[in-house]
């Protein structure tokens, strides 16, 4: 056992882990990287179709009002010292840039995540990296912290959590950090789906056809509810997905919990006032049903839209007025019955882990263990694909290095 005390140990190679001790390196902090994987960055390694969208070019205001968890302004004080710009630069520094796309998300010109990668570790010193050490247990004696690994202990005046969720636990993202936290008497919430497909089998059995059909804008809608999303939309053979879908996924699967099984689509990409405006006109022009809907559908949806509402293609003022009401609802709110959301391992981010009401906004030092940290995917954070769930990582990683160097000077 060795009796050096370091003055911090941080748990975890993944971007938050790796910002941490980024910092500590550059400040010459005595401190050690425990990386359970023989390599460091596995999950990393494979976001964005191993591309990685590190962040995206909204301001500190903008990105926060893009988050769906209510306690997102949790973020706010660590996002404003270092955020999406801070993080441009930070890679830039490194002979790294970021390339913008559809002027939103930010990629490395290498377009390779193995880039990002080694940007992130090149600050980092290698005998301040130990490989292939799975923290089995986190004891706190006489303000020290005993770190126990699978054939190692290690002593330490801070140590950050920063192991992920329960997302892709091949990658080594199995919730460890809950665990610590939980037999540290920290309070903790469950890990849950959040930006992940949905399984509606509605959809191979009854409108198997659609698969592979994109809208391009769609609303979704959960009934008796005011949740609402905006986006793409892709039917597949297991059910749904798009932008939307995984945006909308964790709400859908808090009201499956409920007992709610259904949510809308619109098929059109406009209002229902707007949608009425047209199908007025093309009925004023008395226009045949099917040249319409394919005027505002792909030929595909039309046949789709004509055989679900099970009417005839006629002119438009053939049409009953209880068939006008059937043919709004099912362009501006088709119901589809929804079986589940994707589960939490195979989401591509969870929701939970520990809770942030434990945590200093500005630190993230559990308030109630002065010395212990946790960052990064193991706190309750989430964001939606488009390079939030990373800049919210190396923002946290940032903020608890500083106040760790400021713990050890003072």
């Amino acid at each position: 056992m060795t009796t050096m005390i370091y003055d911090a140990i941080v748990i975890g190679g993944g971007p938050a882990g790796l910002m941490c001790s980024n910092v500590l390196s550059l400040h010459h902090a005595n401190f050690l990287l425990l990386e359970k994987n023989d390599q460091l960055g596995r999950k990393l390694l494979i976001t964005g179709g191993k591309r990685c969208n590190v962040t995206n070019r909204y301001s500190v205001d903008e990105f926060i009002s893009h988050l769906n968890f209510k306690h997102k302004k949790f973020l706010y004080p660590s996002l404003k010292v270092f955020g999406p710009t801070e993080v441009i630069d930070f890679f830039k520094k490194r002979q790294l840039n970021l390339v913008l796309e559809d002027n939103l998300k930010y990629f490395p010109e290498t377009n390779k995540s193995s880039s990002v990668l080694e940007a992130l570790v090149s600050g980092i010193q290698k005998d301040h990296i130990r490989l292939r050490s799975n923290v089995k247990n986190i004891r706190i004696e006489d303000g020290i912290f005993s770190v126990k690994t699978s054939d190692e202990s290690y002593l330490a005046k801070n140590v950050v959590i920063a192991t992920g969720s329960n997302a892709y636990p091949y990658t080594g993202s199995s919730g460890d950090g809950v665990h610590f936290a939980e037999k540290l008497g920290i309070n903790t919430l469950p890990f849950t789906s959040a930006e992940t497909h949905i399984y509606a089998s509605y959809i191979p059995l009854v409108i198997k056809d659609l698969q592979g059909i994109s809208i391009l804008n769609s609303e979704i809608r959960i009934p008796g509810t005011k949740v609402v999303h905006h986006g793409g939309l892709l039917f597949t053979h297991f059910g749904l997905s798009g932008p939307a879908i995984l945006h909308a996924a964790e709400d859908i699967d808090e009201a499956i919990r409920n007992g709610i099984s259904d949510i809308t689509i619109s098929l059109v990409d406009m209002s229902r006032q707007a949608l009425l405006d047209i199908m007025d006109n093309a009925k004023a022009s008395n226009e045949l049903l099917l040249r319409f809907l394919e005027s505002i559908l792909s030929k595909n949806l039309a046949k789709k839209v004509l055989e679900l509402t099970k009417i005839e293609n006629r002119h438009m003022k053939e049409i009953s007025t209880k068939q006008y009401q059937t043919l709004t609802e099912t362009l501006h709110s088709l119901k589809i019955p929804v079986d589940r959301v994707e589960i939490p391992e195979r989401a591509f981010v969870n929701k939970g882990g520990i809770d942030t009401k434990e945590l200093d906004p500005k630190t993230m030092q559990v308030k109630k263990i002065k010395g212990l940290y946790a960052i990064g995917e193991t706190i309750d954070v989430h964001g939606p694909i488009g390079g939030f769930n990373i800049t919210m990582a190396m923002s946290a990683g940032f903020a608890a290095a500083h106040d760790i160097l400021h713990n050890i000077k003072s």
